[in-house]
This record gives structure tokens, sequence and C-alpha cells, in this order.
């Protein structure tokens, strides 16, 4: 009989559309991902109760592994049993649940409260007002817009450390006077991130009103932010905030040591540590487009930057979408002709009824559209606070990034590998060089919250829970229509080889399976960049993947023909290469 003991781990994430619980084994010695199950979530209205979608989520992980992971009375089996029942750890993630209503408070728009801005984007978190010395409005008026929000959270920074002190002050006097005319049981939660040397007199000026917390500041120095104390503080209390807001989420947290960590966070802490265990200096990039929220996190020289859109998803806020992006832009992504109409009820049902799958090619060809969209909208969001400093071939274009994740259920089901690269070639649009991963079981998130508990799991099981869909090189440069820009030649570990002429506009797939290896020589022409240096040739070693090793030569930003039946029959020609076709 196999040993399980202190081996196993499950994993919970509670989105808005879907419950999913993931199991991690040791298998041979090492851990890996073994399976995962899913369910609809019943965290949002009118439901507000975890446990029915996670119990759910975990039957249909018991129907896949035959192994049980509720007893009788309906309790997670913690530890593990030797029949390889239930779980020794488990942990949890959450990006769904009702909005955190949140203000910020800075001194300068351009200064500190910036960076609260930037700090309240790194989490699920709707901004609904600012203070700011320069907000016009008079005390009274300041104080009213801060009782009509109502807010869950406020973010207040401000002066850098042995900086501004009467101005802070000023302000958090405003925000006294409000939180004490709220009323008792709306009690919000105020996180202080400005100048640390003010902690004291804050807590003391607050503490009636609010449930008061500090952390370092978010912008000790001018010019030289500091957001990671900042945000593991943001984190704990959208931790409490949950566990309050949703019926049996602090019951399941319980066997997790009371620690739920947003999916936002467990994902960059994921990205960051890859990011420094690979010393690169290009970017390691995730996005995870959801039903409700879109997230982007980025990781240069093991700095990350996280962004989180909880307005803009592919299903209960896909409506969002439509401020964010034209008609044409939307619809160009679309092998056939729409109408506008058409295209628009379409985004307003996903929103109504995000549960529904594509009926047919014609309903996933509008899913896919919506996604690119939502992913470039929340892209240009997430760029405007990325270092100016990243490298890359143009700053209007993505920075080189040496691995991309993509994740979320329309990447993750996907009826093919290559419709999953393509969408993400698509709405990233990368540059350089790129492996294309797709985390279909949402593992990274799991992963990232498994971190604090044990690192070695982490490590050891990153390899097996992710898809590679395959190395991804684009071609960039002016170049005439249809004109070779580069030459490929591919050999193979049995001493074949495949030459190919990557012509202007077009997508080449050349073929490599999973986990074989290759050497690849590219020879772009004079003024064409893939990833080297305009006109600079390398040879490399390249693993396959699902798809194969992908060379994109459609242009930057892609180039799309002006008449419509070009446009359809060039998709269409992209798709077959790819494999995305249905």
């Amino acid at each position: 009989m196999t040993d399980f003991h202190a081996d196993t781990l499950l994993a919970a994430d509670f989105g808005t559309a879907t419950t999913r619980v993931s199991l991690f084994d040791v298998v041979e010695g090492t851990f890996r991902y073994v399976a995962s199950g899913e369910a609809p979530s019943t965290i949002e209205p009118p439901y507000l109760e975890a446990s029915e979608g996670m119990r759910h989520a975990l039957a249909d992980l018991q129907a896949i592994t035959g192994r049980a992971m509720l007893d009788e009375a309906s309790r997670l089996i913690m530890p593990a049993t030797a029949d390889g029942s239930g779980a020794d750890v488990f942990v949890v993630t959450a990006s769904g649940g009702p909005a955190v209503r949140a203000v910020l408070v800075g001194l300068l728009p351009d200064g500190s409260l910036d960076s609260a801005r930037r700090l309240a984007a790194s989490s699920y978190i709707s901004v609904l007002d600012t203070l700011s010395l320069g907000d016009r409005r008079r005390e009274e008026q300041r104080v009213d817009a801060l009782l009509a929000a109502q807010p869950n959270l406020i973010l207040i920074a401000g002066g850098t450390d042995g900086g501004a002190r009467d101005a802070v002050l000023m302000l958090a006097e405003t925000v006294s006077l409000a939180c004490r005319l709220l009323a008792h049981d709306t009690k919000p939660n105020v996180v202080y991130v400005g100048n640390t040397a003010l902690q004291e007199q804050i807590v003391a000026l607050l503490a009636d009103g609010a449930i008061i917390s500090t952390a370092p500041n978010v912008l000790p120095e001018l010019g030289a932010e500091s957001p990671a104390p900042a945000r593991a503080e943001l984190a704990r209390v959208f931790q409490e905030l949950r566990l309050s807001q949703i019926g049996g989420l602090r019951d399941l947290a319980g066997y997790a040591g009371g620690r739920l960590l947003p999916t936002a966070q467990a994902e960059g802490n994921i990205v960051r540590y890859v990011s420094r265990a690979l010393g690169t200096k290009n970017g390691i990039l995730s996005v995870n487009v959801g039903s409700a929220s879109t997230l982007v996190a980025a990781a240069f020289g093991g700095e990350l930057y996280l962004n989180v859109r909880p307005d803009l998803g592919v299903g209960v806020n896909a409506a969002a979408v439509l401020s964010e992006t034209s008609f044409d832009n939307l619809a160009r992504w679309i092998p056939q002709e729409i109408a506008e109409d058409a295209l628009r009820d379409f985004v307003f049902n996903k929103s109504v009824r995000p549960h529904t799958i594509p009926a047919d090619a014609t309903d996933l060809q509008l899913e896919h559209a919506l996604a690119r969209e939502v992913l470039r909208a929340a892209l240009r969001t997430a760029r405007s606070g990325w270092p100016r400093s990243a490298p890359g071939v143009r700053a209007d274009l993505l920075p080189w990034c040496d691995l991309i994740v993509g994740g979320g259920a329309v990447l993750g089901q996907a009826p093919r590998p290559g419709a999953s690269a393509l969408l993400l070639l698509d709405a990233l649009q990368p540059t350089g060089v790129a492996t294309l991963l797709l985390d279909a079981h949402h593992i990274l998130a799991a992963l990232g919250a498994a971190a604090h508990v044990n690192p070695l799991a982490v490590v050891q099981a990153f390899d097996s829970g992710f898809l590679t869909l395959g190395m991804a090189i684009t071609a960039v440069g002016a170049t005439r229509p249809d004109a070779v820009v580069c030459q490929a030649k591919l050999v193979y570990e049995n001493g074949t080889d495949l030459t190919v002429d990557v012509k202007a506009g077009s997508l080449e797939v050349l073929p490599l399976p999973l986990g074989q290896d290759g050497k690849l020589t590219l020879k772009p022409r004079s003024g064409i960049d893939v990833g080297f240096g305009p006109g600079r040739s390398k040879t490399f070693e390249v693993t396959g993947g699902a798809v194969g090793v992908i060379i994109d030569a459609r242009g930057r930003p892609i180039a799309f023909p002006k008449a419509a039946d070009k446009r359809f029959e060039m998709m269409q020609e992209w798709s077959l290469k790819i494999g995305a076709t249905v």
C-alpha cells in the first residue's frame, strides 16, 4: 500500500463564475500536479456561501481521481489517510466576491496618490473616489463624498519618509471625521502607507472610527516606490473582508490555518519567483482573463508589477469592454461579416449569462474576439506602470518576455492548443523570443498560495501542471508585403532539418513535438529584428510544444488587409497554420 502521509496538497480557488480545486501529490519522489475539479461558484449573490460550490468541485475531483476528499459529514479529510483520501495541506485563494469599495487619499495626484492608485490596482478593488491637496471641494463636500462612497477600504498615502507631515495629518483628519459619522457596523478598514514617522499619530487619530492598520511607506523617497510590504498588508485586509462577506469561507480558511490569499497576489508571487530564479533582464508575464476580472502580472529584473482590472472580464463584466474599445477593433478578430448590433447582443448576453459556452464555431469566434480585446485593454492599463527601462524593440511595443503564461477558462477550454496560442499572440503581440505556457487548470495561483507552506513542492510541481504551447519568435521591422523577412532552419534530434522562408504578413509553424529538442537558426533580412537586434542572425536550442515553434511575421502591431475579404482569407490562413481551426 502506498504511504500518502504529509505529502498531499489541495488548493481551492474561488472565482466569480467558477470554484476550482487542484490536487498535488508526491509521485516517484517528486511533487506533481495530479488533477483538478471545478463547479459553478456560489460566493456571489444570492448565495454568498462558499462551501456549496466547493463541495461540487470536490465531487468533480473525486470522480476524476477516485480519491475521497470529504468525510460522511461533508468535512474535508485532513490529514490524508493511508488509502489516499483527503489532503495533508490545504491552501485557499479568491478573486470573486462583492466589490471592495475604496477611497484613495494622497498628497499630490502625480505623486503619492498615483502610488496609492497603483497599489490599489494590484488587488480586486474598485476605486470610488480620491482625496488630495489638489481637491478643490470644500471640507464638508469631501466628507459627504466619503459618506456617499460607503467604502470598505480607505488607503492613505503621502509624504516621503521624513517629509511632509502637516498636509498628511490634515487629510487624515478629514478621513477621521467621515469615519466617525459612518454607522458603527460599517466601520471601514483604513490602511496607512505614508510617512512612517506619522504612523502613531495616524493610528491615534483614526482608531475610534475605523479598523486601522499600517505598512511601510509605499513611496519612501521621490521616484522610488516600495510596494511589496504595502501589498502584503492589503492582501491581509482583503482576506478579512472576504472572510466577513462570504458565508462558509472562514470555516474553509480554517483548514488553511486561517489564511486566504487574493488570486492576483498568489499568481504574482510565482511570476516574481520565476523572474528571480531565471535571473533574466527580460520580462516574465502572466495574464489571466476571468468572468469578472482580468489580471496582468509581470516581473522585470525580479521586481513584480501587478495589475487587476476588477471591472473587466469575459463574463459578468464583459459589457465593460464596449467602453474600452470600438466595434471595429472587436470585429477585426472575426473572420466573417457581423452586424454591430449582433456583436453587442453577444457581449451583453455574456454579461447576463456568464456560464454559457459557445454553441458553434461562430460563438467561439465571438468569445475569443471578446477575450482578445479584454486582454488588450487590461494590458494597456498594466503597462502604464511598467518600468521604462524594460528591454525591447520599441517603447510602443510589448517588452521582450522570456516566458508568457496564459490562464482563465476562455484560454484553458479552447478546443485546440493552437487556438490558445493564437489568442495570446493576437492579444499581447509579443516581440523577440518567448515561450508560451497554458495554465489550463489554474495552477499558478495554487502554487503561489502553497509557497509559504511548502516551497519545495512549488519548485518541483511547476513543470507538471502547465502545457507548453511552444516557442514564439516575432519578426519586427518595416518591409514590403509578402517579402521574405527571415529564413528559419530547424535541425531535429535525428539530424533531419526543415527550412522555411518566412514572408511578411505570415504566421509559420515549424513542427517540433512536445518535449523534443532541436536547434533553430534564424537569418533575418537587414532591418528585421527577431529578438537579437536588427538583421542579426542566431542559432539556439529550442524545445517543442503542443503547437511547435511559431514564427510570427504579421507585424507589430499586426497589420490587417483593408479589404474585408482579404482579411477573412488571411485570418483563416493564420488559423490553419497554427492549428486553431475547429
